[in-house]
Formats: structure tokens, C-alpha cells, sequence
């Protein structure tokens, strides 16, 4: 089977921001992935090298979840097993050199387990289009086009699906590294015809508001997290 790959190492320290660089990137694979009719994955990084920090959980999903986002099929952790040699002075991949497992190795688990679960329903789903909504941007402007028709302002990415039984799909991500969101969010159909997909189960379930006290439907996002909502055509 053919597939498109590339790597790319995002620089995401204070004073460097490469993030937007490697959404570029992705929406290129993206693009030329469904030009060919092939899946597309991706390598991305989870130790420090060279100009790159040492990735915090939430920078670890923020890359997982960009990704899926923007179509992929597979995720690459860039090491799994630490190498050795000059390059490579600080280890710290999943598995250090030595056979050790890293803080990274349960940050990665975490992630895994939830992507196992999500994974049956993303290999359902064809790419229709991304959505970055910069805090700046103008809100009502942003979202057309999307399954989604209102959004508390923040800093998001939307990944936009066709089902494979007809339905739409939307993945929300939290862009921040940093912080998490709590965005109110009302979506282009009645709620009781959204299901998010349970990253614990892999289930389709109603949608939870996370601040049922509050006006409209609340949503917690930890930094760099995505949820994936499946919305009736």
C-alpha cells in the first residue's frame, strides 16, 4: 500500500514558534494525500535535540492531535528508542539507550490509549477541510463553511470530515501549548443529533456539558487536546 510520510520537528520554545510552519507542512500531505487517494502519516518529535526543547506532555498532544486534524492516518513518535552518538547528548526519547523508559513513555501511553480508541472511527473518516481560529480572528467569519456556528473566542483548530456513512465530523483542537479552553460551543445541529467519540471507549456518546450550570454547552480542552464530535447530515 502506498502511503505519503514526512517528518517535521517543530521548534516550541518562548522564543521560537515553529506550530504554524508545521500546519503548513501538513496541509500539503493533506492535499497531496487525497490528490493520490492514499493515506498519509506523520513523524514528530518527543525528545530533545539540537534546537529542540524537551516536549512537555501538552506539546506531544498538540502534535498528535494537529495531525489528526489535518487527516493523518499515523503518528510517528521521533524517538522511540533513544540513539546513541553525538547528536543525540541528552536522550530522553520514549526508551532511553540503556532500555529505560522516560517520563515520555506514559505521556505517550496516555496519548496512544486515547488514539487507539478514537482510531476505528478516524480510519471512517475522508478530510473535507481545516480551520485555524486565531484569538483575533472574527468569529462568525471564521466558521463558515464548518459544522460549527458559534465559538467563544480563543485559539483553535478545526478538522473537518466526511463519514463514511454520510455524516459530518468535526475535530476541535486546542492550538494553545500552554493553557487549557473552555470554549461555550454551539454546533450547526440540534445537540441531540451530535455524538462525541468517547477517547476512553472508542463509543459514540451524547454530548456532555462540562459546565452544566453555565449558559450553552461548555467544553473542557486540555492544552493541545482535540475532541472528535460526529454531527447528522
Amino acid at each position: 500500500m502506498d502511503v505519503l510520510s514526512m517528518d517535521h520537528y517543530p521548534i516550541m520554545r518562548a522564543d521560537a514558534d515553529g506550530r504554524d510552519a508545521y500546519c503548513t507542512n501538513l496541509e500539503v500531505m493533506r492535499t497531496e494525500a487525497l490528490r493520490k487517494g492514499i493515506p498519509h502519516w506523520n513523524f514528530f518529535n518527543v525528545m530533545p535535540f539540537g534546537p529542540h526543547s524537551d516536549p512537555t506532555e501538552a506539546q506531544i498532544r498538540w502534535q498528535v492531535y494537529t495531525s489528526i486534524a489535518y487527516g493523518s492516518r499515523g503518528v510517528l513518535y521521533f524517538c522511540y528508542w533513544t540513539p546513541r552518538g553525538d547528536e543525540f547528548p541528552k536522550g530522553g526519547a520514549i526508551i532511553t539507550a540503556e532500555g529505560e523508559k522516560t517520563r515520555h513513555y506514559e505521556e505517550a501511553r496516555r496519548v496512544n490509549g486515547a488514539l487507539k480508541n478514537l482510531g476505528p472511527t478516524i480510519m471512517r473518516l475522508t478530510s473535507v477541510g481545516v480551520r485555524r481560529i486565531a484569538p483575533d480572528a472574527t468569529i462568525a467569519d471564521a466558521l463558515v463553511g464548518t459544522p460549527i456556528r458559534s465559538l467563544t473566542p480563543g485559539d483553535y483548530l478545526l478538522g473537518q470530515f466526511r463519514h463514511a456513512d454520510g455524516r459530518k465530523a468535526v475535530l476541535i483542537n486546542n492550538y494553545s501549548i500552554t493553557y487549557g479552553a473552555w470554549p461555550t460551543v454551539e454546533f450547526g445541529a440540534p445537540i441531540d443529533e451530535v455524538r462525541e467519540v468517547c477517547p476512553r471507549t472508542g463509543k459514540e456518546i451524547p454530548v456532555r456539558d462540562d459546565s452544566p450550570d453555565m449558559p450553552g454547552l461548555q467544553l473542557s480542552l486540555d492544552a493541545g487536546a482535540g475532541r472528535l464530535f460526529l454531527i447528522a447530515d
